[in-house]
């Protein structure tokens, strides 16, 4: 669905992700249907980016089939798709795990996904 190893570039790359993740540490899982991506932050950085062999839990997870990420992804979304929070609200989005931490970091999780839907609509 996406150039993991990619998106980590783009992400370290990126000044407002960066800015929004600075003191960051936490395992991000993101699913797609049944395949599943861990994405290790370390200091606001994207240390890896790797296909999920399960074991150790996340400290957030983000899960919706590929239609639901296809619709989030779009490069002009529809009503509620725009980002994640109304996504999950009101579409197929799961989000589950440490809230406190998805709270402090969410302007960085927005981002990310900002950074996905770019790579995705090149």
């Amino acid at each position: 669905m996406l150039d993991w190893p990619g998106l980590k570039d783009r992400a370290n790359e990126d000044a407002e992700f960066r800015l929004h993740a600075r003191l960051w540490n936490a395992t991000l899982r993101i699913g797609v249907g049944q395949r599943n991506t861990r994405l290790d932050i370390q200091d606001g950085q994207v240390a890896s980016a790797a296909p999920w062999s399960g074991g150790m839990a996340s400290h957030l997870a983000i899960q919706a089939d590929e239609g639901e990420w296809e619709q989030l992804l779009a490069a002009t979304p529809r009503p509620f798709y725009q980002d994640l929070y109304p996504a999950a609200i009101h579409h197929g989005f799961t989000v589950v795990g440490d809230h406190a931490n998805y709270c402090a970091y969410y302007p960085a999780v927005r981002r990310l996904i900002e950074i996905m839907r770019e790579m995705r609509n090149v």
